[in-house]
């Protein structure tokens, strides 16, 4: 793999429309990508049909098209994180809505979104956890972005406190609090 401040001045070139640093970026970015959804995959039950692939093309075509100019790696990883997050709550909404019946309204534009199949539990878990975090970005935005980098772009404590800079025991200190406090709120919506 290439260093990070490599990373970092191919992403800024290529943010400026150097066609040469996006061609030596794209395949980093790319098998960064794979691996990240790689792992995604296990963190829940019942994904073994879960396609890599497809979260790897959606996640690109959604970071590529956003209007973001990206100041360094992490700061791309970072929106990274957001999109995993974003691309599997769509695919959760979407298997729900065709477990209700409704799967002749669904009109995809994209063939690498019907790829992703997720576990009637796993979609249930992943629009609980999404209506959480929407409840906790009303109260700390910054928990919610730790919740993304550790937990849907699977960053390293050291690598989440680059991409929201700030140090590393307050990633720790609120990785710990948030993850507590999510469990607690999932087990209350169960007895609900």
């Amino acid at each position: 793999m290439k260093e990070q401040g490599e990373i970092t001045q191919l992403l800024i070139k290529a943010n400026n429309g150097d066609l040469c640093a996006y061609n030596k970026i794209f395949p980093v970015i790319y098998t960064e990508l794979r691996h990240i959804a790689h792992r995604i995959r296990f963190q829940f039950f019942g994904i073994e049909t879960l396609n890599t692939t497809a979260i790897v093309h959606e996640a690109y075509l959604k970071i590529i098209n956003s209007e973001t100019d990206w100041t360094s790696r992490a700061h791309f990883y970072g929106v990274a994180g957001k999109a995993m997050r974003q691309i599997l709550l769509n695919a959760a909404r979407r298997k729900k809505t065709i477990k209700r019946g409704k799967e002749a309204e669904h009109i995809c534009f994209d063939e690498w979104e019907e790829k992703i199949n997720l576990s009637d539990e796993c979609s249930e878990q992943l629009i609980q956890l999404n209506d959480i975090l929407l409840a906790l970005e009303r109260k700390d935005m910054r928990q919610v972005k730790i919740v993304e980098c550790r937990f849907f772009a699977n960053m390293s404590i050291e690598e989440t406190a680059a991409v929201l800079d700030i140090s590393t025991a307050t990633v720790k200190r609120g990785w710990q609090v948030t993850k507590s406090w999510i469990y607690t709120q999932m087990q209350q919506n169960k007895s609900a």
